[in-house]
């Protein structure tokens, strides 16, 4: 991690001639502190940093002073189409700083009019990955993961399932796939002898292994995943239906967006009125969310939500009354 931060200092110091420790920290996401750290490693290397005083100053190299730090390699180019396919590395990660290593690398290639572009760019769109109310848990695995993918390299792992389970596992990394931000890593069990899918975040343990696999050369990762997102919707709706509280709801006027957030099983016109058949997944879910609505639908079925709401109706009607 550390030297990936340093080549992003040199290659910042090559590309923009005099920048400030803050700017320093704030393009690599770390302290002023670590910057000052590292820039003294550099000196102490050889490297000809000196110090600008006066508020346009900052650190830059010696006069004259080159170096070749242009040229994309393999790993940047897959960092750059990572990051063009959404895929964004955990922050404070090795893939998060190459990734910005190889963008240093691409605006040094540049025109000096498209360097600007670029750091205006950055400058002025930001995208903020965290949920509002609670913190997004970050995968410490990926780095180790991605390599083992790209290098063909089985893991041992020790596996947490949703219901607490542990186990420990040998894996051949398929590919990985993000979804909503969350990594998942598609891998051949040993244990299973199949294919599965393992949720990164619940990865207690890892490890790389000495021994290289290959993959089928029918294998398709986007297939695959495809097929599995199916599954497991169909499962999950199977789930549904078995706590599923079936309601038949007529309304004088139309308000779908009134049922927003329930599944319609089905809806239909009878002359001036709207049938709908809805999943209110409990009786009580029902109650609550259809009495205040009460006096623009009428509940039709079942029976014991009928008879609910005019029951309560009544009741309001008799306090009412006796005053």
């Amino acid at each position: 991690m550390r030297l990936h931060r340093l080549l992003g200092i040199i290659m910042l110091l090559d590309s923009r001639g005099i920048i400030t420790a803050r700017n320093l920290a704030k393009i690599l996401e770390a302290s002023e502190r670590t910057i000052y750290r590292d820039i003294d490693i550099l000196c102490e290397a050889g490297i000809p940093i000196f110090s600008i005083p006066g508020p346009n100053g900052g650190y830059s190299f010696m006069e004259d002073y080159k170096i070749n730090s242009n040229v994309l390699e393999s790993g940047d180019a897959v960092h750059l189409l990572l990051s063009s396919m959404g895929i964004r590395p955990e922050k404070n990660t090795e893939m998060a700083q190459q990734l910005k290593n190889a963008i240093i690398k691409l605006e040094n290639s540049i025109s000096k009019e498209h360097k600007e572009e670029i750091i205006k760019a950055k400058e002025r769109f930001f995208i903020d990955s965290e949920p509002w109310w609670h913190k997004r848990v970050q995968s410490k695995n990926i780095d180790i993961i991605k390599k083992s993918v790209l290098n063909l390299k089985k893991l041992k792992v020790r596996y947490k399932k949703f219901n607490g389970e542990v186990s420990e596992r040998i894996l051949r990394p398929y590919g990985a796939v993000v979804k909503n931000l969350e990594w998942y890593v598609i891998a051949f069990c040993e244990l299973k002898n199949d294919i599965r899918v393992f949720m990164c975040n619940r990865i207690e343990n890892i490890e790389v292994l000495d021994e290289s696999f290959n993959i089928a050369e029918n294998f398709s990762l986007e297939t695959f995943w495809e097929n599995s997102k199916q599954q497991f919707v169909k499962q999950a709706s199977s789930k549904i239906e078995h706590n599923a509280y079936p309601v038949k709801l007529k309304f004088y006027e139309e308000k779908k967006q009134t049922l927003q957030g329930f599944y319609i099983r089905s809806s239909s016109k009878v002359g001036e009125t709207w049938i709908y058949d809805i999943d209110m997944i409990s009786f009580q879910t029902a109650c609550n969310v259809i009495f205040p609505l009460s006096d623009r639908m009428e509940v039709l079925e079942p029976v014991e939500l009928r008879e609910y709401i005019v029951k309560k109706c009544n009741r309001i009607l008799n306090l009412y009354k006796t005053r």
